[in-house]
C-alpha cells in the first residue's frame, strides 16, 4: 500500500508542478536564494582573501623592515671567528614556516632560490626548509616579500596555508549553510503547496457543483490570512448572492405569475363581455374601457421590474454627474404641492441645508425615487395628513427623509415592503397598485451606494436615506 500511495503523491506533485502558483513560487523564491547566496559566497570569498592577504602582507613589511635594522648595526659586519658570515648565521637561525633570508645576487642562481628572483609581494609553493619536522618535504604555501639592497637580496616568508584553511573553512560553512536553507526552504515549500493545493480542491469542487446549480455550496470561513482564504471569502460572498438572487427571481415569477393572473383573467373577461354586447347591438365601450385599463397595469407592472432589473445591473451608473441634491427636491415638489392639495393632504420643505448639497448621481432616477416616496404617502395617507421632506448633512453624510403623520406601517413589515409585489394588506387593501414603488425605491438608493430605513415618526412613518457625499 505505501508503493502506490507514494506513487499517487509523486504523480500529483508533478501534475501541481506545472500548475501549482505555490510551488513555482517557491522554486522561483529558491532560485532567487541560491542565485544570492552564490554571489555573497564569491563577494566573502574575495573579502576574507584581501583581508587575510592584507595582514600578511602588512606583518611581512614589518618584518622586513626590522631584519633590514638588524642588518645595518655594525656587530652584523664582518665575519665571526668560524669563518661564517652574519647573513648565514641569520638564515640559519631564521629557518621554519615563517622564515627570513638574505641572500647574494649569486644566490639566486641555485634552484632551490629561483623563486626568490622577482621582487614585491608574490604567493609561492616551497618545501620546508626545517630538517627537523618529519613533513619537511611536504608543498607549502608561502607569502613571501623579496627586496633587493645594496647587492643583497632580503626575502621575508609566512605561511599561508593558515589562511587558506580559513577561508576553505568560510566557504563550507556557507555550503552547509546553503544546503540547510535548501532543505528547510524545500520542505516550506511543499508544505505551503499541500495547503494551497487542498484550499484549491476545495474551491474547485464547490465551484463544479455551483456550475451544476447547486448554490448551497460554500468553501466556509478560513483561519489562514491569505490570498486564497480572501478569495475563498468572496466565493461564499457571491454565492449567497446568487442563491439569494435565485430564490428572489424564482419568487418573483411565482409573485408574476400570481400577481398578473387576476387582471389577465379580468382582461379576458372585459373583452369576452365586449365581444357579447358587440353580437347583442349593446354599447361595448364601458368593457373596452375596463380592459385598456387592465391592459395599463400590466403593462405598468412589467415597465417596473424592468425598470428595477436595469437599475440593478449598474448600466444607469454610467449617467452619473454631479448634482445639487436640493434641485432635485425642488423639481419633485413642484411637481407633487398640487398633487397634494388635491387630495387633501399638505406637502412641505421642512428643513434644507443652507448651502448645495453635492453627491453623484443621476438626476433622473433621483427624481422618480423621491417622487414614488410622496406619492406613496398621497396614495395612502388619510386626508389632513402632512408630508414632510428634509434635506441636511450630519456627521459629514447627507441625509434625505420624507415623513409623514398619517397610519404608518407596523414594524414588523417594514423590511417586506422593499421586497417585489410585496404589499401591506391590512391598511392599504382598497388601494390599488403594483407593489413595486420600494423595490425600485430601493434600487435607486443602492445603485447611489446609499442606504434606507424606515422609521415610526409617532404618528405615521418616516423614511431617511443616507447619502455618502
Amino acid at each position: 500500500m505505501a508503493l502506490p500511495s507514494l506513487s499517487a503523491t509523486l504523480r500529483r506533485y508533478r501534475e501541481n508542478l506545472t500548475r501549482s502558483s505555490a510551488i513555482q513560487q517557491g522554486l522561483l523564491n529558491l532560485s532567487i536564494f541560491l542565485i544570492s547566496l552564490l554571489l555573497l559566497s564569491i563577494t566573502t570569498y574575495f573579502f576574507v582573501q584581501d583581508a587575510l592577504s592584507n595582514r600578511a602582507d602588512n606583518d611581512l613589511r614589518q618584518r622586513m623592515s626590522v631584519l633590514q635594522e638588524r642588518l645595518s648595526d655594525d656587530d652584523w659586519e664582518e665575519e665571526d671567528d668560524e669563518g661564517d658570515s652574519p647573513y648565514k648565521k641569520l638564515n640559519q637561525s631564521m629557518q621554519g614556516d615563517d622564515f627570513f633570508l638574505v641572500l647574494t645576487e649569486s644566490d639566486l642562481k641555485l634552484d632551490n632560490n629561483k623563486a626568490f628572483n622577482q621582487t614585491g609581494l608574490s604567493t609561492r609553493v616551497l618545501k620546508r626548509r626545517n630538517t627537523y619536522r618529519s613533513d619537511k618535504n611536504k608543498d607549502t604555501r608561502y607569502r613571501i616579500l623579496v627586496e633587493k639592497r645594496d647587492g643583497m637580496v632580503f626575502v621575508v616568508g609566512i605561511n599561508n596555508d593558515n589562511d587558506q584553511e580559513i577561508i576553505e573553512i568560510v566557504m563550507s560553512a556557507f555550503m552547509l549553510n546553503a544546503l540547510i536553507a535548501m532543505l528547510f526552504t524545500a520542505l516550506l515549500v511543499i508544505y505551503l503547496a499541500n495547503r494551497s493545493h487542498r484550499q484549491i480542491r476545495l474551491i474547485e469542487h464547490v465551484l463544479n457543483h455551483a456550475a451544476q446549480g447547486d448554490l448551497k455550496q460554500r468553501i466556509g470561513p478560513s483561519d489562514k490570512n491569505n490570498d486564497l482564504g480572501h478569495v475563498s471569502d468572496q466565493i461564499d460572498t457571491m454565492l449567497s448572492r446568487l442563491e439569494t438572487s435565485m430564490t428572489a427571481m424564482t419568487d418573483i415569477s411565482a409573485n408574476i405569475a400570481h400577481e398578473l393572473k387576476t387582471p389577465i383573467s379580468r382582461l379576458r373577461h372585459d373583452l369576452i363581455t365586449a365581444l357579447d354586447q358587440h353580437e347583442q347591438g349593446k354599447d361595448v365601450e364601458a368593457a373596452l374601457n375596463d380592459a385598456y385599463e387592465e391592459t395599463g397595469y400590466i403593462t405598468e407592472t412589467f415597465d417596473a421590474l424592468l425598470r428595477i432589473a436595469q437599475i440593478e445591473g449598474g448600466a444607469r451608473r454610467a449617467n452619473f454627474t454631479s448634482l445639487n441634491l436640493q434641485s432635485v427636491i425642488e423639481t419633485v415638489l413642484d411637481i407633487y404641492v398640487e398633487v397634494a392639495e388635491d387630495a387633501g393632504m399638505t406637502l412641505q420643505l421642512a428643513a434644507q441645508s443652507n448651502k448645495p448639497v453635492m453627491i453623484q448621481g443621476d438626476k433622473e432616477l433621483l427624481v422618480q425615487m423621491l417622487a414614488n416616496l410622496i406619492e406613496n404617502a398621497i396614495r395612502y395617507c388619510p386626508e389632513g395628513t402632512t408630508i414632510s421632506v428634509e434635506c441636511l448633512e450630519r456627521n459629514g453624510r447627507i441625509q434625505l427623509s420624507v415623513a409623514d403623520n398619517g397610519s404608518g406601517i407596523p414594524e414588523a413589515e417594514r423590511e417586506q415592503v422593499f421586497q417585489r409585489l410585496y404589499r401591506v394588506d391590512k391598511s392599504r387593501s382598497d388601494k390599488r397598485g403594483t407593489g413595486l414603488g420600494l423595490s425600485l425605491v430601493k434600487a435607486i438608493i443602492e445603485l447611489h451606494h446609499a442606504t434606507i430605513t424606515l422609521e415610526d415618526n409617532k404618528p405615521g412613518l418616516r423614511a431617511v436615506i443616507l447619502f455618502t457625499p
